[in-house]
C-alpha cells in the first residue's frame, strides 16, 4: 500500500488522523495475543487493558493483575481507572478503530503495526520506529505509518 493507492480526498483524511501511544500499544498487544492463539475478542480486550495498565504505570501506579471475565453476554475486564471501577470490553478497543476509520485501520495502521511486530520489534522499538515523542499524550499523523507498508 502506498500513497498512489489513495484518492486525494483520502490522503487529506489520512493527514488529519492522529495516532497516539494508546492506539499503538493496543494494536500491538491485540496482534500479539492473536498470534498466541487467542480469539479476536480476547485480543482486543487484552490490547485495551494493557494500554490502560501502561498508562497507569507511567503515572507511577502499580500494575493491576487482571482476568477476562464474562458478565452476562459480554466479556471484559474490571479495572480501577481514574479512581473508579471500569468495565473494559471490545467496545473500548473499537473506539480506536472508529477514531482512525475502519478503512485506514485495515489498510494502514494495523498492517504497519503487524509488519513491525512480524519483524520482531518490541512495543518500545515500534514507538521508536514510528518516532512518537515520549511525552504523555503525544500523537503522530497516520501518514507516518505509510512508510512501513
Amino acid at each position: 500500500m502506498n500513497k498512489a493507492n489513495f484518492t486525494p480526498k483520502e490522503l487529506e483524511d489520512i493527514k488529519n488522523i492522529k495516532i497516539g501511544k494508546w492506539d499503538i500499544i493496543s494494536e500491538y498487544q491485540r496482534i500479539d495475543w492473536l498470534k498466541k492463539g487467542h480469539t479476536e475478542e480476547e485480543a482486543k480486550i487484552h490490547g485495551i487493558v494493557i494500554a490502560v495498565v501502561g498508562y497507569q504505570a507511567r503515572l507511577g501506579k502499580q500494575a493491576q493483575p487482571y482476568q477476562i471475565e464474562q458478565k452476562g453476554n459480554e466479556k471484559g475486564v474490571s479495572l480501577i481507572h481514574r479512581q473508579k471501577e471500569k468495565w473494559i470490553t471490545v467496545k473500548d478497543f473499537d473506539k480506536i478503530i472508529k477514531k482512525i476509520g475502519m478503512k485506514y485501520y485495515e489498510t494502514i495502521f494495523s498492517p504497519a503495526i503487524e509488519k513491525l511486530y512480524n519483524k520482531g520489534y518490541t512495543y518500545d522499538e515500534v514507538k521508536k520506529a514510528v518516532d512518537i515523542p515520549s511525552k504523555i499524550g503525544a500523537k503522530i499523523p497516520l501518514t507516518k505509518f505509510l512508510n512501513f507498508l
